[in-house]
């Protein structure tokens, strides 16, 4: 049976398109679903390749998902499936990097890890260069998550600490009304 019969057959639920149109943003998913809606609203194929900007193949292979799996193979995300530029062994030294030594380990005079810095790192000791987004990527692959750098009190001397108080109490003026 041809695409185009098997569409006419198959029921079109308007509330769930309206629903998934709205919670996906990007653009060439709404291209998808809003192609298979002018297609059960009775336009051609070719029509509606020219209302879209699409080629004809690309809607033949949308209609093909929509057919498959429903509005919901439709808003799937595009997976680009790149090899990695770290190797398995790199990205393990990455972890471990990551979790037992300090930016400043690396000549970087901050104590934080961020996507930049690790960015940095990565290109100073494997030479590969990644982006801050793929950095973020790469932490959820590792199994790491990715928090907002924030300052460590933890690591403060208690005794020291506490003499530097006082002095500040010391030296304090006191504000006169």
């Amino acid at each position: 049976m041809n695409q185009t019969k098997a569409l006419k057959k198959q029921p079109f639920d308007a509330d769930k398109w309206q629903k998934l149109y709205y919670r996906n943003q990007q653009q060439y998913i709404r291209h998808r679903l809003e192609a298979v809606k002018l297609l059960h609203q009775g336009n051609s194929r070719i029509e509606v390749c020219e209302q879209l900007g699409c080629s004809y193949d690309t809607l033949t292979c949308w209609l093909g998902k929509y057919l498959q799996g429903g509005l919901k193979a439709l808003v799937s995300p595009i997976k680009h499936q790149k090899p990695s530029r770290l190797t398995p062994e790199q990205q393990q030294q990455l972890k471990e990097m990551i979790l037992t030594q300090r930016p400043t380990d690396y000549g970087i005079e901050r104590q934080m890890w961020t996507g930049a810095i690790i960015s940095e790192v990565i290109a100073q000791r494997f030479e590969v260069q990644l982006k801050d987004s793929r950095i973020y990527e790469l932490l959820h692959e590792l199994g790491l998550s990715y928090q907002r750098a924030h300052r460590d009190y933890a690591n403060a001397n208690p005794k020291a600490q506490k003499v530097w108080v006082e002095t500040i109490k010391k030296t304090s003026i006191p504000t006169s009304k």
